[in-house]
């Protein structure tokens, strides 16, 4: 069996990640600045660039984990193509 790991399914699959943490964000009513400043950062520039994909911004497994908690959601949903 072959799998498709090419780039564009991989920014595909960060691309999802970064719109499902920018809707439980805005949902939870959280801006980007109170979601970094509670991460412990002093700048949006990873979660703005991240939540878009961009310019091979990504989260990491830590930075969701951080997201989850303080978001109070399952790190699951982050990953979810139906959210």
């Amino acid at each position: 069996m072959e799998y498709d790991f090419s780039n564009e399914v991989i920014h595909k699959f960060h691309k999802r990640i970064g719109t499902n943490v920018k809707k439980i964000r805005t949902k939870k009513g959280l801006s980007q600045l109170e979601l970094a400043y509670a991460m412990g950062n002093k700048s949006v520039s990873l979660i703005s660039a991240a939540e878009l994909a961009n310019n091979g911004k990504k989260f990491n497994i830590e930075h969701l984990y951080k997201i989850a908690t303080i978001l109070e959601v399952d790190l699951v949903d982050f990953f979810k193509e139906d959210l």
